[in-house]
C-alpha cells in the first residue's frame, strides 16, 4: 500500500521536471487572463463607435467582434490550464527588460535619427533577449528589417517618416 501523499508535496513527472502537487499551470492562467482583459479592453473602446447591423456594419462592430473572439481564447486557454497540473513560473527579467529597452530606443530614436537608426537599434537591442546572437547575422538583420520597414511605411503606406534624419 502506497502512502497517501500530501497536497503540495514534490512530485516528479514522467519527463523528470519536479513539479509542486497542488499547483496549477500559471503560465497559461496568466495568458487565459491577459486574452481576456485585452479582449474586454477591445470590446469596452469598440462601444464608443456605432455598432450598425449585420448588413450595414458600423465603425464598432469590427472591433467588437474582435474584441469577442479575444475573450472567447482567453477562457478556452484558461479552462485547461485551471484543470491541469503545472510549475510555478520563474520570471524572465533579461528578456523582459531588452524587450522593453529597444521599444523605448526606438521611441526615442526615430524622430531625431529616423526610420533606418532607430529600427537598427531597436534589433540590436532586442537581440539582448536571448543569448547566442551573431554579430554578422545581426547586423544583417538589422539592415533588412531597417530596409523593410523604408519600403512598407514610407513608400508603401506613404508615412512621412525620413529614413534617415541628423539632429539639428
Amino acid at each position: 500500500m502506497r502512502p497517501a501523499r500530501r497536497r503540495g508535496a514534490r512530485q516528479t513527472s514522467r519527463l523528470g521536471v519536479s513539479r509542486l502537487r497542488g499547483l496549477k499551470d500559471y503560465t497559461d492562467i496568466m495568458g487565459g487572463l491577459l486574452l481576456m482583459a485585452a479582449g474586454t479592453w477591445f470590446m469596452l473602446h469598440a462601444m464608443e463607435y456605432s455598432m450598425g447591423t449585420l448588413r450595414r456594419m458600423g465603425p464598432g462592430y469590427f472591433p467588437m467582434m474582435i474584441g469577442g473572439l479575444v475573450i472567447l481564447f482567453g477562457v478556452l486557454v484558461l479552462i485547461p490550464a485551471m484543470l491541469r497540473a503545472g510549475d510555478m513560473p520563474k520570471p524572465e527579467w533579461r528578456p523582459f527588460v531588452t524587450i522593453c529597452a529597444s521599444v523605448l530606443a526606438f521611441a526615442l530614436t526615430v524622430e531625431r535619427f529616423g526610420l533606418v537608426p532607430a529600427t537598427f537599434a531597436l534589433t540590436i537591442l532586442a537581440a539582448f533577449a536571448e543569448p547566442g546572437f551573431r554579430p554578422l547575422r545581426l547586423v544583417l538583420l538589422g539592415l533588412g528589417l531597417s530596409g523593410i520597414g523604408v519600403l512598407v511605411f514610407t513608400q508603401g503606406l506613404g508615412i512621412p517618416i525620413p529614413a534617415f534624419r541628423w539632429p539639428d
